[in-house]
């Protein structure tokens, strides 16, 4: 996942460790060496051999990195190299997949800053386990952090069927057993929109129409107050276009009749909806 902030490091995504200096940070790319190393290993072949394939696999990595890549190489180390492909940041307003995510009651009186740290801690780590299983690796996505919650854009080359099936599913079973284990206080629900646009990023942070109006979909009321009657973990709202291209053309992702369409209304936008409560059909 590629962090993308014009803030100071987030005390909730690292530790405190990390802020003070007391722990050396590793070298991505030498933990990369390191596991290749171990992989491309037969374990039949002389150390030499053994040297000779590691040391070829280090410069295909140093190419891949500048995009002066052999086709040869290319093929030979696909597995490898998509870790040392940095993902590139959307330009020109990329047509992208946008997910925004809102803890809900972040700053109650019953919280404090221990639960909050704590929460904004779950929250990245339920994200990255809900995206990589739904098959949206998510060291190719870009974050940003809002505080109590989350911007993800998808790249365009990902398929972004995942955000009607399996990510909200996903997503809402790892926050059933977060709070299966965890005390009253530290309870965790979320409120998730979803839906595509253009995207672009002006060296600060994701600037847009559609990253707006995504913000937008997470303030609706009547979503706010369907995840507070029904205790819901998690309360997912698409935007209309994405409902009629992705939820009602792949049913298999997603029941079309478990949405239910909303009007809203939040600062200057009014628009329509589809909300959904996964796990609480109907």
């Amino acid at each position: 996942m590629m962090q993308v902030s014009s803030s100071a490091p987030d005390v909730g995504a690292v530790g405190l460790a990390d802020l003070i200096g007391s722990a050396p940070q590793p070298d991505p790319l030498e933990e990369l060496y390191a596991v290749a190393g171990t992989d491309l290993g037969s374990g039949s072949a002389s150390p030499l051999a053994e040297l000779a394939e590691l040391a070829s696999f280090i410069a295909a990595v140093r190419a891949a990195r500048t995009g002066r890549l052999a086709d040869a190489d290319s093929r030979r180390y696909a597995g490898h190299l998509s870790l040392a492909r940095p993902p590139q940041l959307p330009v020109d307003g990329q047509m992208c997949a946008v997910f925004a995510v809102d803890i809900v009651g972040f700053t109650r009186p019953d919280r404090d800053d221990d639960i909050r740290r704590y929460l904004h801690e779950r929250l990245y780590e339920y994200l990255q386990r809900a995206f990589d299983r739904s098959g949206v690796p998510w060291v190719e996505c870009f974050c940003e952090d809002r505080g109590d919650g989350a911007l993800i854009v998808i790249p365009p080359e990902i398929p972004v069927k995942c955000l009607i099936g399996p990510l909200p599913d996903t997503l809402r079973a790892l926050i059933r057993r977060h709070n299966h284990v965890s005390a009253a206080a530290a309870d965790m629900q979320l409120r998730a929109a979803a839906h595509i646009g253009p995207v672009e990023h002006d060296g600060h942070g994701f600037v847009g129409t559609d990253v707006n109006f995504a913000f937008r979909m997470l303030d609706a009321r009547p979503l706010k107050r369907m995840v507070a009657e029904r205790g819901a973990e998690l309360g997912l709202i698409v935007s209309d276009y994405v409902y009629r291209s992705l939820v009602c053309r792949y049913p298999s992702l997603g029941r079309p009749d478990a949405f239910r369409t909303i009007r809203f209304q939040a600062k200057n936008t009014r628009a329509r909806a589809w909300t959904y409560l996964p796990g609480m059909d109907g």
